[in-house]
């Protein structure tokens, strides 16, 4: 009789680890995900372009202010040629992230 009793409280406890592992397995993978998930969003926007007309928009400001920050160092266009102007939605997000400027969305 003992020994059933040590075969079924094996049989209990190995259940138990069986669920903690699933429970785990199933915690990381969502994790994983979820980071991914992130990332693969973050490069997308980061990938992002914006030209004067939508930063103007973004910032709320006039093209001369914008004109005006690209001398001060604020924001920098990309180097592109002509008279066209785009900007990295990375150097953006870097200039609000920096408190350079204040986002009017």
């Amino acid at each position: 009789m003992e020994h059933l009793s040590i075969t079924n409280a094996q049989k209990c406890w190995e259940t138990m680890v069986e669920a903690m592992k699933y429970t785990v397995k199933t915690w990381v993978k969502e994790a994983v995900e979820e980071v991914l998930d992130e990332k693969i969003l973050n490069a997308n926007i980061e990938d992002k372009r914006l030209n004067t007309d939508e930063l103007c928009e973004r910032w709320d400001i006039s093209k001369n202010t914008l004109y005006n920050w690209e001398k001060d160092g604020i924001i920098k266009p990309l180097p592109i040629g002509g008279r066209r102007k785009i900007y990295s939605m990375k150097d953006v997000l870097a200039a609000e992230s920096d408190g350079l400027v204040k986002i009017a969305c």
